[in-house]
């Protein structure tokens, strides 16, 4: 009987060595994964030039880069899937102001307009290169209406309201009452 109490206890660690070394002997097989390479961005880039009405020269020109927010996106998002939003309406309105408060992603709108926005109504489209596509919206704003300290600009969907695309803050701009600045917005998908 003390042999059989003996075997009883001794069963347990007997079954749970013999689970430990089955389970030591499995071997797994790693999963192999595939890497892709995706690199795709959306970039922005904005140039402004300053022209004198009458002469047509060149009086002053930035180029800067610019921050395409996350309204942006969720729009382009929406047009390409056609789920929620406005989704079908064409980034295509400039707009020009005074703000000076870096972009940040969470943007909905410029920081202070200073004209209304103007519709390029024909965006010069760029697909030169396979798997890349570049959008230039051109606006042009007259100093009569528009003249003074310009330091920011965006791109939008609608004359007014509605969700902006992209903007930029950059030193100042001026612009007189007999000048003409353009604002040339390229956007670029690769």
């Amino acid at each position: 009987m003390k042999n059989n109490k003996i075997a009883l206890f001794a069963l347990p660690a007997i079954v749970a060595l013999l689970s430990i070394s089955v389970l030591a002997s499995v071997q797994t097989t790693p999963v192999s994964v595939p890497s892709f390479d995706d690199r795709s961005t959306i970039t922005g880039h904005v140039i402004l030039q300053v022209f004198d009405t009458q002469t047509g020269e060149l009086k002053y020109k930035v180029e800067k880069h610019n921050l395409v927010v996350d309204v942006g996106l969720d729009e382009m998002a929406e047009a390409t899937f056609g789920v929620g939003g406005v989704g079908t309406t064409n980034f295509d309105f400039i707009e020009i102001g005074t703000g000076v408060t870096a972009p940040t992603a969470t943007d909905v709108s410029i920081e202070t307009s200073a004209c209304a926005r103007i519709q390029d109504v024909a965006p010069d489209v760029n697909s030169a290169i396979s798997g890349e596509t570049s959008v230039s919206i051109i606006s042009s704003f007259d100093g009569g209406t528009c003249a003074g300290a310009i330091t920011e600009a965006g791109i939008f969907n609608a004359i007014s309201a509605n969700q902006m695309l992209a903007r930029s803050t950059f030193g100042s701009v001026t612009i007189s009452s007999g000048d003409t600045l353009n604002v040339n917005y390229t956007i670029t998908i690769t």
